[in-house]
């Protein structure tokens, strides 16, 4: 008797640690961009944790795009350093990806935002301008 309740309980655990690790529906992905945004990818120079980067420009930036509607933050990432002697790596840059619904209106307004949330010099914005792949410094 006792090694039939064990074995319930057993199988229960191993049924409930499944069914936890199924989904029930895949993944969220997120949205196309529009044919009338236009992406910017901004490399900013600095050597910071994800979580960090998410809190000092990624949401700060995503409030004030939805306030203006110009646009929106898409993602963002972070490039590693070549390893060092002890074996550890650093970041080298994060990213952020934005798309912006006008280029003319939203690149100015960009560029003062990230200004204002303390992006360090040598923060670059690239960006298709008339065809060309474009890099603009911030400040």
């Amino acid at each position: 008797m006792t090694y039939r309740i064990i074995g319930a309980v057993s199988l229960g655990i191993i049924t409930l640690a499944v069914a936890c690790g199924k989904r029930s529906s895949p993944p969220a992905q997120p949205a196309p961009a529009s044919a009338d945004t236009v992406f910017v990818f901004v490399r900013i120079p600095e050597s910071i944790q994800p979580l960090d980067r998410a809190a000092k420009y990624e949401d700060p930036l995503q409030l004030a795009l939805d306030r203006a509607k110009l646009g929106e933050v898409t993602g963002g990432g972070s490039q590693m350093g070549a390893p060092k002697p002890d074996g550890s790596r650093g970041t080298e840059w994060v990213g952020i990806d934005v798309e912006l619904a006008s280029l003319d209106q939203g690149l100015e307004f960009l560029k003062q935002e990230l200004i204002r949330l303390g992006v360090p010099k040598g923060t670059v914005l690239e960006y298709d301008g008339a065809g060309q792949k474009v890099e603009d410094l911030i400040h």
